[in-house]
């Protein structure tokens, strides 16, 4: 995401984008002066920077003609931040009561949906995690596994041998990168493939015989793993 986009993902329009980053750049300027200096149109400049003072990104000075001055960008994000915060309250207070799913397997197709999933599992668990991830899938979930840490959660990783991430029980174990294996306080798995494009697809399930199966796998791959160490250490020796 570059920062036009993220512009555009706090309510601007691409429009009002461009002009946001060359107010921010520029003195105060006219509409007149916006469109020369941007190329848009003089009637689309006008709308656009009017847009802008609305959603608190720009505002007007005072003077002889109209002209628009940027707000900070610190002070425009605190804004966006508050505002999305009520939002937020919004939903989650006026939201029906949800059904409970009669599914008990869903599919979760697409990179970010998945990364994004990974990262609510972590953060919604109580008790225990455990991941066996690549070393690649690891680092983009790192700061919330350190957090978990933080909670006070068990948070087992079966992962390659250099990750190290403190307050973590570490198995080292060379995993394929783009697989998915997640189970979160013996209740909840997702496993699957993570790729770089949207044909990643992954399983997420509470169905209990599945999570028993799927526990009982990862219980067996950690005993392989000890065992290994052990007939390793005594190699050595």
């Amino acid at each position: 995401m570059n920062l036009t986009e993220a512009l555009i993902a706090v309510g601007l329009t691409r429009l009002e984008a461009q002009l946001y980053l060359l107010l921010h750049s520029e003195e105060p300027m006219t509409g007149y002066e916006a469109s020369k200096q941007s190329g848009i149109s003089r009637s689309n400049a006008y709308s656009g920077l009017a847009g802008l003072a609305e959603k608190g990104a720009a505002v007007c000075v005072e003077g002889p003609v109209r002209q628009y001055s940027a707000v900070e960008a610190a002070e425009f994000c605190r804004y966006q931040s508050r505002r999305f915060k009520e939002i937020i309250a919004v939903i989650e207070d006026g939201m029906p009561e949800q059904r409970p799913a009669r599914e008990p397997f869903l599919t979760i197709s697409g990179r970010d949906p998945i990364i994004q999933k990974l990262k609510d599992m972590i953060g919604q668990a109580k008790q225990r995690i455990y991941l066996g991830l690549a070393a690649r899938e690891i680092g983009m979930i790192r700061p919330e596994i350190e957090t978990a840490v933080e909670r006070g959660l068990k948070v087992v990783l079966l992962t390659s041998a250099d990750v190290q991430i403190a307050g973590t029980i570490h198995y080292a174990a060379e995993k394929v990168p783009g697989q998915i294996r997640v189970i979160a306080d013996s209740s909840v798995i997702m496993t699957g493939t993570l790729h770089d494009d949207q044909t990643s697809s992954c399983l997420f399930s509470r169905d209990q015989a599945l999570v028993t199966l799927f526990k009982e796998a990862m219980a067996n791959e950690i005993k392989l793993i000890t065992m290994d160490q052990q007939i390793t250490h005594v190699d050595r020796d």
